[in-house]
């Protein structure tokens, strides 16, 4: 469910055009983030969610409402707000957070894939699913390997071809942005119907 290697383009239109180490260091975060939600996962995914009256199919279709209209922007050649924020900037960081952590690598689908792994997991310490954890970690490594080799990449983007990857970026978050949100709307009115969900 975590697949960093479909949001390579993401990740190279935010820090495409950084210098090697603070692309290393976005890599980082990313994984840092994908390790942290995923393990809050783990431990209270469902019971944070219920605590707030948020369906799971709702979280669902708002990410991919989000998604929608940040690659629509990107489309037109522009870049949304946080992905042309100065470097370093608090905008320039959240935005490593927001697509890109959450929805999109440690999405609802993750967290629910996690979630379920850590109910049915049979041996807990301190009510800790060990296992599930130790999963997580190294689904957070894989996305930092990932993404250090993808900044070997942008070294050679300039122009054109960082213009190109701009729109490409925004028609893959479109299209991961409609199928999100209408398995969401469909997961949402299968459970208001009482019906079973896909």
């Amino acid at each position: 469910m975590v697949n960093p290697v479909a949001e390579v383009p993401i990740f190279l239109s935010l820090v495409g055009d950084r210098p090697s180490r603070e692309r290393h260091g976005a890599a980082l975060k990313v994984a840092i983030g994908v390790l942290f939600v995923l393990t809050v996962a783990a431990v209270a995914g469902l019971q944070l969610l219920g605590l707030l009256g948020i369906k799971v199919a709702a979280f669902r279709a708002a990410g991919g409402l989000l998604l929608v209209v940040m690659g629509l922007e990107m489309l037109q050649g522009k870049e949304p707000e946080a992905h042309g924020a100065e470097r370093g900037s608090d905008d320039a960081e959240d935005a490593l957070w927001i697509p890109l952590v959450m929805p999109l690598l440690a999405g609802p689908g993750a967290i629910v894939t996690t979630v379920t792994l850590a109910v049915r997991e049979v041996y807990f310490v301190w009510l800790i699913p060990v296992a599930t954890i130790v999963a997580v970690a190294v689904t957070a490594l894989f996305v930092y390997v990932v993404f250090i080799l993808a900044g070997f990449v942008a070294e050679h983007l300039h122009g054109r071809g960082a213009r190109i990857l701009t729109r490409f970026s925004g028609l893959v978050l479109v299209a991961i942005g409609f199928q999100m949100g209408f398995t969401g709307i469909e997961e949402f009115f299968s459970l208001g119907s009482g019906g079973p969900l896909p």
